[in-house]
């Protein structure tokens, strides 16, 4: 066998192969010879018809067979060879065979691509620097409160924080349109719940009366139909109700499932949860920065093969949202997840490089460590941590998830770190374009 290499692109190789005559004639021989020992032929007893009969009757099925199995065995050969390990298979050309010539065909792979940069010196890295102080424990406490509170029916105007029953409809141009009126509709004022016109429009009235409230809709507002268009609300209050919040004591903290403790416990469980919160969402907020600063230290080209891969699962993964919600699944744009599946592609590649380069391996401490931190929100750790250990490929993600922290605190160690104090506040709930 005879195999040459052409670079025909940045990842793309052509791997021109050819087979002798002699292997093909005498893989073909010994095949009809098999075949002639069970063929049924008309006119001769089982496995005695003559091997010109053979020939003539089962030839053309038996070449096409050898082709096609000495074509895949010799791909795999010359990749071998010629020591390629391939991303994915592009094609496969053969010329077309004639008896008592060699077998040619061109395999055309990508290769995986080279990583230019599988660090991060030069490059600077903001970590963002967090606490859970006690005034984070005490808002959130405060919110569980407001979150419990029981509303009683007030005669005085309506404020932000009162809960009003309304019933309202809108039109456009006098006509009505989906989703423009309602009855018996019940929310807490100034929490976001309705369009901020006619939230600030429903502030200081009273049960029974009713307004007009005009505006426009926003230009980029998420009905296509009414976006941008001129909009008038009649809406009548039915109910106002002010908020009388539960007393801050062991009661309140028994009534939300602390069993021991009291309010002080409570306070406790508040602190232990936020700050699993903010290790989840600093690990996250990290992950981000360190993998778009490695993505953009390296430029390179995505396999094909491995970027379909990565489309079909998202299409996948959306057809069966759709389908859970009843809808058709046969709109789905597939050109509208490549790019994000070419920088998963490549980010995955770069990882790859990463760990094979820092030679870093699964730490088994880590995994179970990570797992017993997961069982916190269930009954029983030990019989969280069994079901993970019972199931291979849930026991895969996790070793998946902790190989990834490896990956990025060995970044983090290349990088140049710029501290950033911020307050908790701030960091879990960021303006856009923050800490996403």
């Amino acid at each position: 066998m005879q195999v040459s290499v052409e670079e025909s692109g940045v990842i793309e190789r052509k791997l021109s192969i050819s087979v002798p005559a002699e292997k093909i004639d005498s893989e073909i021989a010994k095949r009809l010879l098999d075949v002639a020992k069970n063929a049924r032929v008309p006119g001769f007893r089982p496995g005695k018809a003559p091997q010109n009969v053979i020939k003539k009757r089962y030839a053309p099925q038996v070449t096409n067979e050898v082709i096609n199995d000495t074509i895949n065995a010799s791909y795999r050969d010359a990749l071998g060879q010629e020591k390629i390990i391939p991303a994915g298979l592009v094609s496969i050309d053969p010329t077309p065979y004639e008896s008592g010539k060699e077998l040619q065909f061109v395999a055309t792979v990508e290769v995986f691509p080279k990583i230019p940069a599988p660090t991060l010196a030069g490059k600077t890295i903001e970590e963002p620097v967090v606490a859970v102080t006690d005034e984070d424990i005490m808002q959130t406490l405060a919110d569980i409160r407001k979150r419990n509170a029981n509303f009683v029916a007030k005669r005085e105007k309506s404020e932000k924080e009162d809960r009003l029953t309304i019933d309202f409809e809108g039109k456009i141009d006098r006509e009505s349109f989906a989703g423009s009126s309602a009855t018996d509709f019940v929310f807490i004022l100034g929490a976001g719940q309705m369009l901020e016109q006619l939230d600030a429009g429903l502030v200081g009235l009273k049960a029974g009366e009713t307004k007009t409230i005009a505006f426009t809709f926003p230009e980029n507002y998420g009905a296509a139909e009414v976006a941008g268009k001129a909009v008038e609300f009649t809406v009548t209050v039915k109910a106002v109700e002010k908020p009388e919040l539960p007393e801050l004591d062991d009661d309140f903290a028994k009534s939300l499932g602390v069993k021991a403790g009291g309010i002080e416990n409570m306070k406790q469980e508040i602190g232990v949860s936020l700050r699993r919160e903010l290790d989840s969402r600093m690990r996250a907020v990290m992950r981000d920065k360190v993998m778009e600063a490695l993505y953009a230290a390296n430029d390179i080209v995505s396999p094909k093969a491995l970027v379909e891969e990565e489309i079909e699962r998202a299409v996948k993964a959306v057809a069966e949202q759709l389908t859970a919600q009843g809808l058709p699944t046969d709109k789905i744009d597939r050109d509208h997840y490549v790019e994000q599946a070419k920088k998963r592609v490549a980010l995955g590649l770069i990882a790859r490089e990463v760990i094979e380069k820092s030679k870093i391996e699964v730490d088994e401490q880590a995994v179970r460590a990570r797992i017993v931190a997961m069982s916190a929100d269930y009954e029983s750790e030990e019989e969280y941590v069994k079901w993970h250990y019972a199931h291979p490929q849930r026991l895969k993600n996790i070793e998946a998830a902790v190989v990834e922290d490896q990956v990025i605190a060995r970044m983090l160690e290349t990088a140049t770190v710029k501290q950033r104090k911020m307050s908790f506040k701030a960091f879990m709930q960021p303006p856009p374009n923050d800490y996403k």
